[in-house]
């Protein structure tokens, strides 16, 4: 299965099925342009530490090697104006999470013959963190 992500935070991106979170976020939100993954380190750890800025930019530090890996930063976004101003990162919670990322892109490509798809082309984007048993919502942003 071939996924759609953009290119900064696809390596990170899985599906699970056993993960009744993930589930619940997939059922509640996915279709043909809109799609949820759950976030998963390079090193095999679901766990993070999430931190945030006001641009609006999410982070996760993985809490087992430490790697940082960008979740939503506008830098990345072909269609997006990323400020050249500095925020600082605040940790979103105490304890290292899940964490389950949505990604929706426009079907513009598909009606145009001039536009083509771009997996970093994101209209908009969520970030969720399964807080003790509860979904809370970090990030509800659209880059259009």
């Amino acid at each position: 299965m071939n996924l759609i992500a953009p290119k900064h935070v696809l390596d990170y991106c899985i599906i699970d099925e056993h993960d009744e979170v993930f589930k619940e976020l997939k059922h509640s939100l996915e279709d043909d342009f809109s799609y949820v993954y759950k976030v998963r380190c390079n090193c095999g750890n679901t766990k993070f530490l999430v931190y945030s800025d006001a641009h609006p930019s999410v982070y996760a530090k993985c809490s087992l090697c430490h790697k940082m890996i960008a979740l939503y930063d506008l830098s990345y976004y072909p269609s997006a104006v990323k400020l050249d101003k500095k925020y600082s990162l605040e940790k979103v919670q105490k304890d290292a999470v899940q964490v389950y990322v949505n990604y929706e892109y426009d079907d513009e490509y598909l009606t145009e013959d001039d536009v083509d798809f771009d997996v970093n082309d994101i209209t908009w984007a969520k970030v969720f963190i399964n807080e003790n048993g509860n979904i809370k919502k970090i990030l509800d942003d659209e880059t259009a």
